[in-house]
Protein backbone atom coordinates (compact mmCIF):
# COMPACT_ATOMS: atom_id res chain seq x y z
CA UNK A 1 0.00 0.00 0.00
CA UNK A 2 2.97 2.51 0.34
CA UNK A 3 3.80 4.73 -2.46
CA UNK A 4 7.07 4.37 -4.63
CA UNK A 5 9.21 7.28 -3.39
CA UNK A 6 11.79 8.79 -5.91
CA UNK A 7 15.17 9.57 -4.82
CA UNK A 8 15.31 12.66 -6.56
CA UNK A 9 13.09 15.85 -7.22
CA UNK A 10 13.49 18.73 -9.32
CA UNK A 11 10.72 21.34 -10.00
CA UNK A 12 9.99 25.24 -10.73
CA UNK A 13 8.20 27.49 -7.92
CA UNK A 14 8.06 31.37 -8.50
CA UNK A 15 6.83 33.64 -5.53
CA UNK A 16 3.27 34.65 -5.50
CA UNK A 17 2.76 38.12 -6.89
CA UNK A 18 0.94 40.78 -5.04
CA UNK A 19 -2.27 40.58 -6.56
CA UNK A 20 -2.57 36.74 -6.34
CA UNK A 21 -1.60 36.72 -2.74
CA UNK A 22 -4.59 35.25 -0.48
CA UNK A 23 -5.55 35.78 3.35
CA UNK A 24 -2.86 34.01 5.43
CA UNK A 25 -0.26 34.35 3.06
CA UNK A 26 3.03 35.88 3.44
CA UNK A 27 4.34 38.79 0.87
CA UNK A 28 7.83 38.11 -1.17
CA UNK A 29 8.07 34.60 0.53
CA UNK A 30 5.06 32.56 -0.47
CA UNK A 31 6.06 30.49 -3.68
CA UNK A 32 3.40 29.01 -5.65
CA UNK A 33 4.62 25.63 -5.19
CA UNK A 34 5.99 24.53 -1.76
CA UNK A 35 8.68 22.10 -1.07
CA UNK A 36 7.22 19.40 0.22
CA UNK A 37 9.10 17.01 2.74
CA UNK A 38 8.92 14.03 5.13
CA UNK A 39 9.47 15.17 9.04
CA UNK A 40 11.40 12.64 10.83
CA UNK A 41 13.30 11.56 7.74
CA UNK A 42 16.98 12.19 6.62
CA UNK A 43 17.26 14.72 4.00
CA UNK A 44 19.79 15.17 1.96
CA UNK A 45 20.06 18.75 -0.27
CA UNK A 46 22.00 19.33 -3.71
CA UNK A 47 22.17 23.01 -4.73
CA UNK A 48 23.49 23.89 -7.67
CA UNK A 49 23.05 27.12 -10.17
CA UNK A 50 23.46 27.30 -13.77
CA UNK A 51 24.16 31.04 -14.36
CA UNK A 52 25.47 33.10 -11.51
CA UNK A 53 26.28 32.16 -8.02
CA UNK A 54 22.89 31.99 -5.69
CA UNK A 55 22.82 30.67 -2.16
CA UNK A 56 19.97 27.93 -0.70
CA UNK A 57 19.19 29.38 2.58
CA UNK A 58 16.58 28.81 4.99
CA UNK A 59 18.00 30.12 8.44
CA UNK A 60 15.10 28.47 10.69
CA UNK A 61 16.14 24.79 9.74
CA UNK A 62 19.89 26.41 9.81
CA UNK A 63 20.54 25.86 6.07
CA UNK A 64 22.67 27.50 4.12
CA UNK A 65 24.62 26.32 0.74
CA UNK A 66 25.83 28.41 -2.02
CA UNK A 67 24.82 26.96 -5.73
CA UNK A 68 28.15 27.41 -7.71
CA UNK A 69 27.35 26.89 -11.26
CA UNK A 70 29.46 23.47 -12.47
CA UNK A 71 29.65 22.62 -9.17
CA UNK A 72 26.99 20.75 -6.77
CA UNK A 73 26.72 21.15 -2.83
CA UNK A 74 25.47 18.60 -0.97
CA UNK A 75 23.83 19.40 2.61
CA UNK A 76 21.63 17.24 5.00
CA UNK A 77 18.90 18.08 7.37
CA UNK A 78 16.92 16.14 9.77
CA UNK A 79 13.52 18.28 10.38
CA UNK A 80 11.72 16.89 13.94
CA UNK A 81 8.05 18.85 14.02
CA UNK A 82 5.99 19.83 10.98
CA UNK A 83 5.69 23.13 9.92
CA UNK A 84 6.37 25.80 6.97
CA UNK A 85 9.78 27.13 6.94
CA UNK A 86 10.59 30.36 4.59
CA UNK A 87 14.18 31.02 3.41
CA UNK A 88 15.68 32.65 0.03
CA UNK A 89 18.54 33.07 -1.98
CA UNK A 90 21.16 35.53 0.49
CA UNK A 91 23.60 35.99 -2.24
CA UNK A 92 23.59 38.56 -4.20
CA UNK A 93 22.93 37.04 -7.42
CA UNK A 94 21.24 39.85 -9.95
CA UNK A 95 18.57 42.73 -10.09
CA UNK A 96 15.96 40.01 -9.11
CA UNK A 97 18.18 38.50 -6.08
CA UNK A 98 15.55 39.83 -3.59
CA UNK A 99 12.58 38.09 -5.34
CA UNK A 100 13.73 34.41 -5.10
CA UNK A 101 12.10 32.63 -2.05
CA UNK A 102 12.29 29.45 -0.67
CA UNK A 103 9.55 27.55 0.98
CA UNK A 104 9.61 24.09 2.24
CA UNK A 105 6.59 22.49 4.03
CA UNK A 106 7.47 19.88 6.33
CA UNK A 107 4.51 17.02 6.92
CA UNK A 108 4.10 14.24 9.07
CA UNK A 109 5.88 10.64 6.96
CA UNK A 110 2.25 9.50 6.50
CA UNK A 111 0.78 12.40 4.96
CA UNK A 112 4.36 12.81 2.46
CA UNK A 113 3.74 8.84 1.34
CA UNK A 114 0.32 10.03 0.47
CA UNK A 115 1.59 13.46 -1.22
CA UNK A 116 3.75 10.96 -3.22
CA UNK A 117 1.26 8.71 -4.33
CA UNK A 118 -0.87 11.18 -5.66
CA UNK A 119 2.18 13.00 -7.39
CA UNK A 120 4.73 10.80 -8.26
CA UNK A 121 3.41 8.05 -10.94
Amino acid sequence: DGAEIPSSYQFQSNMVADEDLKPGMCRNVDVDKRLTVPTRTHLRFLVTATDVLHSFSVPSLGIKMDGTPGRVGRIHCFIQREGVFYGQCSELCGSLHGFMPICIEAVSPEMYAAHAKKWYK
